[in-house]
């Protein structure tokens, strides 16, 4: 059996039993949930199937900017069509293959190299982990009122503050301990993105990024007052940001069971009942990774690439990453 197969049937293994001790153990009340689904208001809705495309496009737009700092200028709307693409094939393919997806678009439509387009897509992905941990580390803090009653905007500020003063030390860290490091290794890529996270070029990048999650945070406050709950951006910013966190842990298929298991406990901060939980965990995967999935397939059939070639030059590039890595262990 392949690795590949038993992995997906080990994960799906693991959404069902997560699944199952969630319902087994709270007070699950069918009739609860029927009645919210039931109530369940159709504009609000409706109005948050927009938000998928307003948050990729506002992404989209930030690393066609991080292309243009690397020389390589593309259109924005082949950005656009390559950032719903690789959303889908994220979805649909193990392991970070979608973010490798956009890689073989822009190459095939400029020519530029592999380590550029490679250094854009991990300074792409650097913004969107920064906000994630920026607003769950503050959660947990705000959750269990850490340093006091304070309003969720201050312990934001302050960990905010936290995290630009570590960036610097590790910034002052890698200047001193890597002076020159080898061109296109791994320890040059790290320098490069890092120490340029902060610079000047980097502030419009890191506008569209909180563009990107304000509306993300948005089109969620619209999924809640759909089924007649009203919570603040902030609260649900806090919320989305340790569910997103929770599902990066690989034990579950698409996140299902970590995504349910964690908002049935983050939602209990504010009294929400677990039917009302999972009611919205349903309606917020169907708008964005269903509907956004449909959209991204739309764009793949349009110009699709091969997902058989980039898995195997994802290989490819996991097994060269592995045999520097013992090269520059064996040189110590």
């Amino acid at each position: 059996m392949k690795k590949g197969l038993v992995s997906n049937l080990i994960k799906i293994f693991g959404s069902a039993l997560i699944l199952w001790l969630l319902i087994s153990r709270i007070s699950w009340d069918v009739e609860t949930f029927r009645e919210v689904l039931g109530g369940l208001k159709p504009g609000w809705f409706l109005l948050s199937l927009t938000g998928v495309i307003l948050v990729l496009g506002a992404k989209s737009i930030r690393w066609n900017l991080l292309l243009k700092q690397e020389g390589c200028y593309y259109p924005l709307l082949k950005s656009f069509h390559a950032y719903l693409a690789s959303f889908t094939i994220g979805l649909i393919t193990p392991g970070r293959l979608g973010e490798i997806a956009r890689l073989y678009y822009v190459r095939e439509d400029t020519g530029v190299n592999f380590y550029t387009s490679f250094k854009t897509i991990v300074a792409d992905r650097i913004f969107d982990f920064a906000i994630l941990f920026w607003f769950g580390a503050t959660g947990m803090l705000y959750f269990y009122r850490v340093a006091g009653e304070y309003n969720g905007i201050v312990y934001l500020a302050a960990t905010g503050i936290v995290m630009f003063l570590a960036w610097y030390l590790g910034k002052l860290l890698l200047q001193k301990f890597i002076r020159n490091p080898k061109p296109l290794s791994l320890l040059s890529l790290a320098k490069d993105t890092w120490g340029e996270l902060f610079g000047r070029a980097m502030i419009l990048p890191w506008v569209l990024t909180l563009v990107a999650y304000y509306l993300f945070y948005i089109a969620n406050q619209w999924i809640f007052r759909s089924i007649g709950i009203e919570l603040s951006v902030t609260d649900i910013g806090f919320i989305l940001s340790l569910m997103s966190l929770a599902t990066l842990i690989p034990i579950s298929i698409a996140g299902f069971g970590t995504r349910e298991a964690s908002l049935v406990f983050l939602l209990g901060f504010y009294g929400i009942n677990p039917e009302v939980a999972i009611v919205f965990s349903l309606l917020q995967f169907t708008a964005f990774f269903l509907w956004g999935g449909i959209a991204g397939l739309v764009c793949w059939m349009m110009k699709p690439v091969s997902i058989a070639l980039i898995k195997k030059d994802y290989r490819t590039f996991i097994e060269m990453l592995r045999k520097k890595r013992s090269k520059e262990k064996s040189e110590i």
